[in-house]
């Protein structure tokens, strides 16, 4: 005998003298939209640029983690060397301009800071008008340490991008940077 999707119940149940048959209910299938069918390909595309974006930042970390070692410092100590790098000509910043740079917490950057400043890669230096507070300045050791990573790093980049012709890198750029500035507010 037939059964019924729902329940495996079977189609007629019996009711006084005569049979009743009893139907599944049946959702009407929701109109698609001109609005509706853009929400979805927004979302589609959003959901792609996402996936894609932790694919190739696992491809990047992976391809970078070796470097880092070689050089001797951990994944998130680059970034800090980075920033101080770049600030140019002193190469010195407060914690807490690092930490906003970085999107971090000054806690989360304390022991950052303790262990390049074990390595010799930045020094915290007293600001002369207020004890309370340091800056932290990129040492020569530090200097020449995040130089050499960065240009590894490149190589690694520029290996991964080489199939790439020049608009594309530039459209990539623009695009993540747009994405970048929109992330950070």
């Amino acid at each position: 005998m037939h059964r019924l999707a729902q329940g495996g119940d079977e189609p007629y149940a019996p009711t006084g003298d005569r049979p009743t048959v009893r139907t599944a209910s049946v959702e009407a299938p929701e109109v698609a939209t001109p609005a509706r069918a853009s929400a979805i390909t927004r979302d589609s595309q959003t959901s792609q640029v996402f996936r894609s974006m932790e694919l190739i930042n696992s491809a990047v970390e992976a391809r970078a983690h070796p470097i880092y070692q070689r050089h001797g410092i951990h994944r998130a100590d680059y970034p800090i060397l980075d920033s101080l790098s770049r600030h140019h000509p002193t190469h010195i910043l407060a914690p807490t301009q690092l930490a906003q740079q970085l999107m971090i917490s000054t806690g989360a950057l304390t022991p950052r800071l303790d262990r390049l400043e074990a390595s010799g890669l930045i020094r915290r230096l007293s600001v002369p008008r207020d004890r309370r507070r340091l800056h932290i300045q990129l040492t020569p050791a530090g200097r020449r340490c995040v130089g050499a990573v960065r240009r590894d790093l490149s190589s690694h980049l520029q290996e991964a991008v080489r199939g790439m012709g020049r608009i594309q890198l530039d459209e990539l750029a623009s695009l993540l940077k747009t994405l970048e500035e929109h992330i950070q507010g």
